[in-house]
């Protein structure tokens, strides 16, 4: 039996422009701040690159839509395209020239194009408890998304949202499988495989040509797909 790998609406199927500027409401209140974005369009069924958040180079800062309500959607990264429309998608390709179908979404909705700026607010040791909240709210809705999803694989593509997510396992209430060999040393949250470890040097600009590493990632999405297709 073919398996569906139709795409999902976010906005008509699980209503997240509503979520989302719900969630900035409660953040910002009467603030402008910078909206949250998202990519309006996911395939099912699909394997999911988990990036850590959407992209905003400085120059456009000064002209980035604000208010609690989510700018316009971007385009879908879509594998069925020939090559990436911008280069840091390139490892997605080159990879789905073996792993298919597969797509592409983000753990977080705000946007900064510097990691260190979320790495210094979302310290674990001195976040605020209103910093938390805003971070778990997010969490939570990429998670609700992902079980829509259905995916076969999420492969977590940043080290810094793998970090983000292990830190409040118990604040969002993930349910965590460690890899046993019950489970032909598979993890899985929410019962979702996982891969977390083989993958954290995708966010690396600097390691994403590294072969052994891309070679290592190769084989555990390839090991971990066969086992869940059988």
């Amino acid at each position: 039996m073919a398996i569906n790998t139709t795409k999902i609406n976010l906005s008509n199927e699980l209503k997240i422009e509503i979520a989302l500027e719900k969630i900035w409401d409660e953040r910002y209140k009467e603030e402008e701040p910078i909206a949250p974005i998202f990519s309006n369009e996911l395939y099912k069924n699909s394997i999911t690159y988990l990036c850590l958040n959407p992209s905003l180079p400085p120059a456009l800062r000064s002209s980035a839509k604000r208010g609690n309500h989510p700018d316009f959607p971007y385009p879908m990264v879509d594998w069925k395209l020939e090559k990436a429309a911008y280069p840091f998608f390139n490892k997605f390709y080159d990879l789905g020239k073996k792993f298919h179908p597969w797509t592409v979404m983000d753990l977080l909705y705000e946007r900064d194009s510097s990691q260190k700026n979320l790495e210094l607010k979302y310290n674990r040791k001195t976040i605020s408890t209103t910093d938390k909240s805003f971070l778990l709210q997010q969490i939570r809705l990429t998670f609700k998304i992902l079980k829509a999803l259905n995916p076969p694989l999420v492969v977590l593509s940043n080290s810094f949202a793998n970090k983000l997510i292990h830190e409040h396992l118990n604040a969002l209430d993930i349910r965590q499988e460690i890899p046993s060999s019950e489970n032909n040393y598979i993890y899985r949250l929410n019962g979702i495989p996982f891969i977390t470890n083989e993958s954290s040097y995708m966010g690396s600009r600097f390691l994403q040509k590294n072969k052994l590493r891309i070679k290592k990632l190769t084989v555990e999405i390839d090991r971990i797909l066969t086992l869940v297709k059988q």
